[in-house]
């Protein structure tokens, strides 16, 4: 078969697209299989009458969700609460994961021996230590484990 020019070209930009193609998926990262906490619940910690508060996805309603730069909503104002909380930040909770709250997740990563890397996902949940509220009176007992 002959090839003209044009073939050459459509053959060129297909090869083009598809490769361009194959770096976007590969560039999804593993955490968006969660998908975004969207909202935020209340866990009971077992029978001690204290709850942990925790972002999460509401569309499946869990805790394995992930957070990034440029989300917002109730997700991100948990997560700020509670490095504001057991980490001493001082962060406005104001729901908007702008670059004072990367920067201060990023803080707490390195602290906790997780990924440096501003994202908040399965990792990062494991290894924070969260705020443990008393279920009579709603104050903050403690940080602890998830």
């Amino acid at each position: 078969m002959r090839r003209t020019g044009r073939s050459r070209a459509l053959l060129a930009s297909g090869t083009l697209l598809g490769a361009l193609m194959g770096v976007a998926s590969a560039a999804v990262p593993a955490h968006a299989a969660d998908g975004v906490c969207t909202g935020a619940a209340s866990v009971q910690n077992g029978s001690t009458g204290r709850h942990f508060v925790y972002p999460i996805n509401v569309a499946n309603n869990t805790i394995y969700c992930y957070l990034q730069f440029g989300h917002t909503g109730p997700g991100v104002r948990a997560l700020q609460k509670n490095m504001n909380s057991c980490y001493g930040k001082k962060l406005e909770l104001d729901g908007i994961f702008g670059s004072d709250t990367r920067n201060a997740l990023r803080d707490v990563q390195g602290r906790i021996g997780a990924v440096v890397d501003g994202v908040y996902g399965r990792e990062t949940l494991a290894k924070m230590k969260w705020a443990r509220y008393s279920n009579e009176t709603g104050a903050k007992y403690d940080c602890a484990g998830a």
